[in-house]
């Protein structure tokens, strides 16, 4: 059942590529499929069917990707990273830096003049 619904999910995407390709956007004077000849289509009728149909392949690809990825998630149950050790050594100089060294630190040591 997974390979048929990797297989079905390649189809949905080319399918979708093909119908944004094929699709002008508003202004456009010549898109894919408008070129001359006898037109089955007006330019309102074609983007409009071109639109319900690509409304519909997404949400086909939308779904079929919840699908699988439920179904990978049930289908494994440990991940590539459980067998890495965690970083023990901070990532920044800053965690590395004793209290003394901190200039704020290093203020409040200080003695205070006394103004006379």
């Amino acid at each position: 059942m997974f390979t048929s619904l990797m297989v079905f999910h390649i189809v949905i995407s080319v399918l979708l590529i093909i119908l944004v390709l094929l699709q002008f956007g508003k202004g456009a004077e010549a898109g894919l499929m408008s070129g001359g000849g006898d037109a089955t289509f007006t330019g309102s009728q074609q983007g409009n069917i071109l639109g319900k149909i690509t409304t519909v392949l997404a949400v086909l690809f939308l779904g079929n990707s919840i699908l699988l990825a439920k179904i990978q998630s049930t289908k494994s149950t440990s991940s590539l990273l459980d067998g890495e050790v965690p970083i023990a050594a901070p990532l920044n100089n800053d965690a590395a830096a004793t209290p003394a060294t901190t200039p704020a630190a290093s203020k409040a040591t200080e003695p205070k003049a006394e103004t006379k």
